[in-house]
């Protein structure tokens, strides 16, 4: 699965954003925000199936693009593996 993620550079490294999923982590370099993005859509994700919740829907680029809160943040996609369910034990 593909997220978009959006990075600022900041005096500590990059903060990362996931618009889609409402998450803000951080990493020293853009490799380590962009990992920590993906260790964080995968938490979510988990959590939301844990919950039987429904992730909520990704949005097109072109939806954030239109946010002017966005506008100055450079935009990235990350691979993000399928979450498998769980069998019980």
């Amino acid at each position: 699965m593909r997220y978009l993620i959006m990075l600022e550079q900041t005096e500590a490294g990059f903060a990362v954003q996931v618009p889609d999923l409402a998450i803000v982590t951080y990493g020293d370099t853009i490799e380590a925000a962009k990992q920590a993005a993906c260790e964080a859509i995968q938490i979510n994700l988990e959590t939301y199936r844990e919950a039987g919740q429904a992730v909520p829907e990704r949005q097109s680029i072109e939806y954030h693009l239109e946010n002017p809160e966005f506008r100055e943040l450079a935009f990235a996609y990350v691979e993000v593996p399928e979450i498998k369910a769980r069998i019980a034990a």
